[in-house]
C-alpha cells in the first residue's frame, strides 16, 4: 500500500487546520447535485474513482483529502441489463446493504434530493463471505431516471458519491506502524552502514600482541627479554668478514696424517 500520488491539500493551497467533515445535507446539495449537473463544486477536494474496482484498503491511496474517511465520486452499474439491481461486486469481495435508506433533505425543505445508504465490505464470494471493517456510506439522487435507455450499456448511474471509513480505525493504526517500522529500519542500516566504515575504539584499546602477552603470562617481563635476546645476538657483530669467507683459514697449519705411510705432512700455507 503506497502513498497517494496528489495531495489536495498541497495543490489547493488549504489553510492550516483545514478539515472536510461535511453533514450529508452539504453533501448532496453543494456537491453531488453539482456534479451531477456538471456545476463547479465548492473545493476539488473529491477524486472521481471507480470504486467497484479496488478493495477498500486500497482506495485511501487515491482519495485526494483525508485521513480517517475519504470521498469519492463513482459511477454504478447494473447486475443484470434489463434491471435496476446494482451490481456490488468490488476487488476481492462485495459490498453488502446494512440498515434502511435514510432520505436526505435539504434545510427547510421535505423534499428529499437524495437516498443514503450504508454498506459494510465483506470479502471473499457471496454469500459466504467475511465481514470486514470498512464502511462506506453511499449518496445518490433520488428523482432520477434509471430505466434502461442505452441497448446493452449497464450503466446505473453516472455518479454517486461515497464516503469511506473503517470503523475501528485499523487501516490508520497500521500505516502509523508501517511508517515507524521504516523509520527503525532505517536508522539501523545506517548506523550499520556507520560502524561497517569504522574501527571501535574498545577494538584499538585491547588490540593486544600475543607473543608480548604470552611472556608475560610466563613471568618475563617483556623488555628484559628484549634485552637477553640481543646480547646473546651480539656475538655475531664481532665477527670478522674475511674469517667467514675464508672458513679454513685458521686450520692451515695443521699436520695431516699419511694413513698409508704412517708419516705426517704438512701442506704449506695458501
Amino acid at each position: 500500500m503506497g502513498r497517494r500520488t496528489r495531495d489536495a491539500e498541497a495543490e489547493l493551497n488549504l489553510p492550516p487546520g483545514f478539515r472536510f467533515h461535511p453533514t450529508d445535507e452539504e453533501l448532496v446539495v453543494h456537491y453531488l447535485c453539482r456534479k451531477a449537473a456538471c456545476q463547479r463544486l465548492p473545493v476539488p477536494i473529491i477524486a472521481e474513482v471507480d470504486l467497484y474496482k479496488y478493495d477498500p484498503w486500497e482506495l485511501p491511496e487515491k482519495a485526494l483529502f483525508g485521513q480517517r474517511e475519504w470521498y469519492f465520486f463513482t459511477p454504478r452499474d447494473r447486475k443484470y441489463p434489463n434491471g435496476s439491481r446494482p451490481n456490488r461486486a468490488a476487488g476481492s469481495g462485495y459490498w453488502k446493504a446494512t440498515g434502511a435508506d435514510k432520505p436526505v433533505s435539504p434545510p427547510g425543505s421535505g423534499r428529499p434530493l437524495a437516498i443514503k445508504k450504508a454498506l459494510v465490505f465483506y470479502h471473499g464470494k457471496a454469500p459466504r463471505g467475511l465481514k470486514t471493517d470498512w464502511i462506506m456510506h453511499e449518496y445518490r439522487l433520488a428523482d432520477t431516471n434509471r430505466s434502461p435507455n442505452r441497448k446493452g450499456s449497464l450503466r446505473l448511474d453516472d455518479w454517486v458519491l461515497c464516503r469511506l471509513y473503517n470503523k475501528k480505525n485499523s487501516w490508520e493504526k497500521k500505516m502509523q506502524a508501517k511508517e515507524e517500522a521504516a523509520m527503525e529500519t532505517s536508522e539501523i542500516n545506517e548506523d550499520a552502514r556507520s560502524d561497517s566504515l569504522r574501527t571501535p575504539e574498545s577494538d584499538i584499546e585491547h588490540a593486544g600482541f600475543p607473543e608480548v602477552d604470552d611472556l608475560v603470562r610466563q613471568g618475563c617481563h617483556p623488555f628484559h627479554t628484549l634485552e637477553k635476546l640481543k646480547e646473546e645476538s651480539d656475538w655475531f657483530v664481532d665477527l670478522n668478514l674475511e674469517e667467514l669467507q675464508n672458513p679454513f683459514a685458521g686450520i692451515a697449519s695443521l699436520p695431516v696424517v699419511d694413513v698409508v705411510n704412517q708419516e705426517c705432512c704438512f701442506f704449506p700455507s695458501m
